[in-house]
């Protein structure tokens, strides 16, 4: 089996959430519902190994100073510290011995590109548009970034045996969904926006994760997908279906949208030409340029480390034929 689950960031998403309860049921609902799906549905047919694998993970857990420190951390810091696990796998054995230059030096350049920014991140950050919770706990992170990752990194390791409990103890029925997500990626069937990135970078690693269950973080050479992500897509690329409509319909609800799609009639554009056309910051562009990416309107392609955007017309099509079969 190609794919396997990650237990560092198994573990790190893990404890991002103090146990599965009623509120974690209400939030998953919700996003199930905003994809056009019947949310309640689908979690009684889906959720009930992420309840186990969430008890049975907290049954073994760890408390440490870090993971006080994760349970209370923005969604935004919580997911950058991803790519900075995958990309710095000796961290976990041997952080000690890494030095604090080169720690600073990493989550520098992680945030110079999540933000876009080729000046100051501090200033960029300010003008990011992230919840002011985030702010300053990235803040936080660029002033002592070894201090703090220590951590997490400490908490990490302390709760890896929690996650080999919870892992063996449901690894036959994780290990159809690892791969469902095989024979998806071998037959191209994943959602539009992850295909683009694999066709773009065939170099790109798939990093499936079970407690990120409808997950789909993109990052450099890396994409973290949720192993429920291809449950909800499923049979969608047999035709255009109400999930893949609804997310066209919220790509083109935003006037700002429209002035991008519009723009790349013309020309490719990266990440920052956008953002100063519209007069946006980089993050709020990144955001609507992940809804027109998801809907299939634009395509990407990395030229130079810049992600540069192009119109779709398939994407385009296909959602124009849904309309006029649906309603004319």
């Amino acid at each position: 089996m190609k794919y396997l689950l990650h237990p560092a960031i198994e573990t790190l998403s893990l404890l991002t959430v103090s146990h599965w309860g009623k509120q974690q049921k209400k939030k998953a609902i919700k996003a199930l519902d905003d994809f056009g799906i019947n949310g309640t549905a689908f979690y009684a047919a889906n959720y009930p190994l992420l309840e186990k694998f969430f008890a049975d993970f907290d049954s073994r857990r760890v408390e440490t100073e870090g993971t006080a420190f994760i349970e209370n951390m923005a969604d935004e810091l919580a997911l950058s510290l991803i790519p900075l696990i995958i990309k710095n796998p000796n961290w976990l054995d041997g952080f000690n011995d890494i030095s604090e230059e080169e720690v600073r030096i990493a989550v520098d350049d992680l945030f110079s590109d999540l933000l876009e920014s080729d000046g100051s991140v501090v200033d960029a950050l300010q003008t990011s548009g992230f919840p002011d919770k985030a702010k300053w706990q990235i803040a936080a992170l660029l002033q002592q970034p070894k201090q703090r990752l220590m951590l997490v990194i400490d908490a990490i390791n302390a709760n890896l045996p929690a996650f080999d409990y919870a892992y063996a103890k449901h690894e036959a029925e994780i290990r159809p969904l690892l791969e469902l997500l095989e024979d998806c990626v071998s037959k191209n069937e994943l959602p539009d926006v992850v295909s683009q990135v694999l066709a773009s970078n065939p170099n790109t690693i798939i990093v499936p994760s079970l407690a990120a269950a409808l997950a789909v973080i993109l990052y450099d050479t890396f994409c973290v997908f949720g192993l429920l992500v291809t449950r909800v897509f499923a049979g969608q690329n047999e035709g255009y279906g109400k999930t893949e409509a609804i997310l066209a319909a919220k790509a083109l609800s935003d006037a700002n949208r429209l002035e991008i799609l519009e723009a790349l009639k013309t020309e490719e554009l990266y990440n920052l030409e956008i953002a100063r056309m519209l007069d946006l910051t980089p993050a709020t562009t990144s955001h609507h340029m992940n809804a027109l990416l998801s809907a299939a309107f634009v395509e990407c392609s990395l030229k130079d480390g810049k992600a540069y955007y192009r119109l779709c017309p398939e994407g385009i099509k296909r959602y124009r034929d849904w309309v006029e079969k649906s309603f004319l």
